[in-house]
């Protein structure tokens, strides 16, 4: 059964960015935040073998019970992840989707143009304003919606304002100077100031983070807990509730075809590009021909972000992991229902997990109409 796994800061958190700390010079180190899936993977992980009394160091040794119930350094065994995501009151928030933009004059939607440009892609599809009038109108970087302001994308309609919430509404950023030291002399080292960028989470927002779990079946496992979260061990208290689901979709009588948005970064083989699709002409545009879940579609073009870099620290090796690129959440592609009806088509795709590494919450999708 899916469980939820929320955490809560008890005083500041800090995500380490994918640069190393002796990379930085005089330069920041900020906080990714929402965090990448493995620090919360390793977080849950880890609170299971604490709760069930595991010797780490047996575990380390490749030969432990504990591997069949949470996996190795490289595999999670029968585990599998949903998220990560934030979470104000209880409620999951949404990243805000790369295809709305929000200036001073008010919102627009990005759609598929009607007529082919040709540039360095090839004859595509460029998206363009719904609204061209919105000149200022620009990416919400940074900002969430809640579940009612994603029902409302994607069922074709514009956010409304109650439904957004920035970034200051919800944490602050607190700077942070250290030193390293050498704890056998017990004396600081020469010329190893760093800087650090915490993520403190606004009492009024109530935040948490989020992330689903399938696949653990135990009972010795308790409701709630503590444990050390990100860089630095910060302590954060965590419990297990009941997965929520996402907001159904309203169909709109105008729909041309379906609005595929990433809710959580993908890792895909061709970069932007989902994998499974290749190019395919149709009279003079060039668009790229796929299939998901059985639902064949058509991409006309896409919203996509820029990449988000992620590596991690493997526990078990003590050696940091390879920097990969994904594609980051919010990106949105735009497609057309090659056989099928169409919300026959949204029903099957809606929440459906696409590309790679599904099995740590990658490429979850949330399916709507343009």
């Amino acid at each position: 059964m899916k469980q939820q796994w929320s955490f809560s800061a008890l005083d500041t958190l800090f995500f380490k960015e994918s640069r190393p700390m002796e990379s930085v010079g005089g330069s920041q180190l900020a906080s990714v935040f929402p965090p990448p899936v493995r620090t919360l993977i390793g977080a849950v992980r880890t609170s299971i073998g604490e709760a069930l009394g595991v010797d780490w160091r047996e575990y380390a040794s490749g030969n432990h019970p504990l591997h069949a119930m949470i996996g190795g350094p490289d595999s999670l065994g029968p585990l599998r992840f949903g998220g990560p995501y934030l979470l104000s009151h209880g409620q999951r928030l949404f990243p805000a989707p790369l295809a709305l933009l929000q200036g001073a004059s008010g919102q627009t939607r990005l759609q598929p143009d009607s007529k082919v440009t040709r540039c360095d892609l090839g004859a595509v599809y460029l998206p363009v304003k719904a609204d061209p009038t919105r000149h200022d109108a620009k990416p919400m970087e940074g900002s969430l919606i809640t579940a009612n302001g994603l029902q409302s994308f994607l069922s074709g309609e514009l956010i409304p304002s109650t439904e957004i919430r920035p970034a200051s509404d919800l944490y602050t950023h607190e700077e942070r100077l250290g030193i390293a030291r050498d704890n056998s002399k017990r004396v600081t080292g020469d010329g190893l100031l760093y800087q650090t960028r915490h993520i403190r989470p606004l009492q009024h927002a109530n935040l948490q983070i989020g992330l689903v779990l399938d696949g653990l079946d135990n009972t010795a496992v308790p409701e709630s807990g503590m444990a050390r979260l990100g860089a630095e061990g910060r302590l954060a208290a965590w419990q297990r509730t009941s997965a929520p689901v996402l907001p159904a979709v309203r169909y709109p009588a105008k729909a041309q075809g379906l609005l595929l948005m990433l809710l959580t970064p993908a890792l895909f083989a061709g970069g932007w590009l989902p994998d499974g699709f290749v190019t395919d002409s149709e009279g003079d545009a060039d668009m790229w021909l796929g299939e998901l879940a059985g639902v064949k579609l058509r991409l006309k073009t896409s919203v996509i972000g820029k990449p988000v870099r992620e590596g991690g620290w493997n526990m078990v090796q003590r050696t940091p992991r390879p920097l990969a690129s994904y594609t980051p959440a919010g990106s949105c592609y735009f497609c057309e229902v090659v056989e099928g009806d169409l919300q026959q088509a949204q029903a099957a795709l809606h929440g459906l997990q696409i590309g790679q590494e599904t099995e740590y919450g990658r490429g979850e999708l949330a399916v709507g109409y343009w």
